[in-house]
């Protein structure tokens, strides 16, 4: 405990361990789809009113993402990840430490941290819903596919030779990116900051200014925000140590869903063309069944469903076998 608190001088600093870092990286991995069954809570909800929120969720979360990640930096010289561990980042230059980034290492690392993520995850999604394309080896859609597989490949590998030589302590940085930046891992200050009690205690000695009302917001969501962390990272460990010993047959049998009201209208006719359904195909976003014809057209046309407005593709059609 005292290395963590000794002053930084030179190039001695308390290292964190592999397991920290490891840690940290899986609690940032899963803000990702937290988020986004939020999004699709929220769209479900009332689909022809949020329905947009589904169709930009990516776009939001990488809002929101750039915002938390953007505060921490600035405050923590750490990500949010790496503050909920007791993590901060600290710069090597020069065989000395730096205590704070500068400006342009936490632009860096703020565009490490958000867009190449959001870039990669934009790639595959594409990649997912051009199946064809990419596997046509006539393209040049193909071979840059194909180089950027390979990258990804390489990206990982170096990832793990180099955590190979920061456990070994032939390096002081425990990532590539980190490497690249001069940057690496100690453990954070042990400075406590005013709390909310502290906050709230001001209102009965009238010393509650404007500031501390920013404050009390500021920090409200902070911790709205790490609570959320610690209980999904509960939840992963519940789940894995409880996976292998549940059973679904030992859940009751849930009551089937209501059909809406706006769902009658359809019941025995296709909902686009408003006949008895030609070869009936279900689309299983919505449940709705089409001529597979009609729901093949509007599917490749808007990439929606035409009656809720989920999202959908092509691959999410199912045919039924009817006895007529």
């Amino acid at each position: 405990m005292a290395e963590r608190g000794a002053h930084l001088t030179g190039t001695l600093f308390a290292k964190p361990s592999v397991f920290e870092i490891a840690a940290h990286k899986s609690l940032a991995a899963t803000l990702e789809p937290a988020a986004r069954k939020l999004i699709t809570f929220i769209a479900s909800a009332n689909p022809d009113k949020y329905s947009w929120v589904y169709k930009w969720s990516d776009e939001i979360h990488l809002i929101f993402i750039a915002a938390l990640q953007n505060y921490y930096l600035k405050n923590y010289s750490a990500s949010f990840s790496e503050t909920f561990y007791g993590l901060k980042r600290i710069v090597l230059k020069d065989s000395n430490v730096q205590l704070n980034l500068d400006k342009k290492r936490l632009n860096t690392s703020l565009i490490i941290l958000v867009i190449f993520p959001y870039l990669q995850k934009k790639i595959d999604t594409w990649a997912n819903d051009n199946n064809n394309l990419v596997q046509n080896q006539k393209s040049l859609v193909y071979y840059l596919y194909k180089a950027y597989r390979i990258l990804c490949s390489l990206k990982e590998l170096s990832t793990f030779y180099q955590y190979l030589l920061y456990l070994s302590n032939r390096s002081k940085f425990p990532t590539i990116s980190l490497r690249l930046l001069s940057i690496s891992l100690t453990y954070g200050d042990d400075r406590e900051d005013i709390g909310l009690i502290d906050l709230l205690k001001k209102l009965p000695q009238g010393n509650f200014s404007t500031s501390d009302g920013m404050d009390f917001v500021r920090l409200s969501i902070v911790r709205s925000i790490e609570v959320g962390a610690f209980f999904l990272q509960f939840l992963q460990w519940w789940n894995q140590e409880h996976y292998y010993n549940f059973s679904l047959m030992a859940l009751p049998v849930p009551p089937p869903p209501q059909i809406p009201e706006y769902a009658k209208r359809y019941k025995g006719i296709c909902p686009i063309c408003y006949r008895s359904p030609r070869i009936h195909t279900v689309l299983a976003t919505s449940g709705f069944i089409y001529c597979y014809s009609c729901i093949i057209t509007e599917l490749r046309k808007n990439k929606k469903c035409p009656v809720t407005g989920y999202p959908a593709k092509e691959d999410q059609l199912v045919r039924l076998y009817l006895q007529e």
